[in-house]
């Protein structure tokens, strides 16, 4: 049987004065129980509980000695050194931004500890300065609180946190963070992502993360970097390909739904069908499923090679598409060679609005591609 291993005491939370010590994994804290019961946290429930509990003495009472310590389970020293500092720390201290990346993690093991012990205005204040933080941060500065707050361990971090705070400010912030790393192109950043992602069913990074791990191939799927990903996590990549190979097949065929502007349509009573006023009209949608099939063909034939487009890549395709069709509407490319010259100028904007939809649609659709 291995020896004990013998608490020490944290060199800035064991306050001689204190009158609780309380352990977490191997240190020691010993702090004002009046300071811990503030802000209808849990460990006022648990003295409160104390008071009605016979007791020979007080000595036999957890908390009152190094011997006898409340022993915190599932805790780290550096959370609950986060909480001392939260509520023993000067208001200029507590008030004052983080500058560096050890302010930004200490406010995460905050935010997580006061979650977990019910600390509310504590765990709010926290995720509101971290939140604050990712929307300050310039993922091209130099500066430390800016790089550290992009690098992938504290996007992780963020994104767990405010996972379980259910705090979508802070989670609506960590996501464009997390797009920019992603479009980056780092195989471990990409593989991070997908990982915390499955972990936390996060479907917009999962779709995204795994999409853009499908457009690297298969030899970065068996890459042996510090994140190897698991054999369920390539057959959802081989899945994606397969679902995203037959929608890009699909494509020239599947305009998106053209809503006609309202100058397209015939006065009441004109327009009956088989008179040359509702051949008009279903001539621009004939002509819109003609324009559509014409670019993206065009783009397949001639574009996908110049700009070297992936087979797959469907989020690529449909942005050069977009390109297109602005252009067509500001008079860059000819009409006539696309057959949108029966098309209602009109309806041509809403054509493309409606591509551009179809790409968010895309998006967030991605990740019911990639399954098991």
């Amino acid at each position: 049987m291995g020896a004990q291993t013998v608490p020490v005491r944290d060199s800035e939370y064991y306050i001689s004065e204190g009158n609780t010590t309380i352990r977490v994994e191997g240190t020691l804290f010993k702090v004002h129980r009046y300071i811990l019961a503030r802000d209808g946290s849990a460990f006022e429930n648990m003295f409160s509980l104390d008071a009605h509990v016979p007791s020979f003495s007080d000595s036999s009472r957890e908390g009152c000695s190094d011997e006898n310590p409340i022993v915190l389970h599932g805790d780290t020293p550096d959370e609950f050194r986060a909480l001392c500092w939260s509520l023993y720390a000067l208001p200029a201290e507590v008030f004052q931004m983080p500058s560096t990346q050890s302010d930004v993690i200490r406010l995460i093991h905050l935010a997580r500890i006061s979650h977990k012990y019910t600390f509310r205005s504590t765990e709010s204040w926290a995720l509101h300065v971290l939140t604050v933080c990712q929307t300050s941060a310039d993922p091209s500065s130099t500066d430390s609180i800016s790089a550290s707050i992009t690098t992938t361990p504290i996007l992780t971090q963020l994104t767990e946190v405010a996972v379980l705070c259910n705090n979508e400010e802070l989670h609506e912030a960590v996501e464009p963070i997390w797009a920019d790393l992603l479009f980056t192109g780092q195989t471990d950043d990409i593989v991070a992502a997908m990982t915390v992602a499955d972990k936390l069913n996060l479907r917009p990074l999962l779709g995204l993360a795994y999409y853009l791990m499908m457009l690297k191939g298969k030899d970065e799927w068996n890459w042996n970097g510090p994140h190897k990903l698991t054999r369920d996590q390539r057959i959802k990549l081989l899945s994606g390909y397969y679902n995203i190979s037959r929608a890009c097949d699909a494509l020239p065929s599947n305009p998106p739904t053209l809503v006609h502007h309202p100058s397209c349509y015939m006065p009441p009573g004109v327009g009956v069908q088989g008179t040359a006023a509702h051949t008009s009209h279903v001539r621009c949608g004939e002509a819109w499923s003609s324009l559509w099939s014409g670019l993206t063909l065009r783009m397949l034939n001639d574009g996908g090679s110049a700009l070297k487009i992936q087979s797959v890549d469907l989020l690529r395709k449909l942005h050069l598409i977009n390109h297109l069709l602005e252009s067509l509407l500001n008079g860059n490319e000819d009409s006539a060679m696309f057959g949108s010259a029966n098309m209602n100028k009109n309806c041509l904007r809403n054509g493309l609005k409606a591509s551009e939809d179809k790409v968010n649609d895309v998006l967030y659709g991605l990740a019911d591609c990639f399954v098991e």
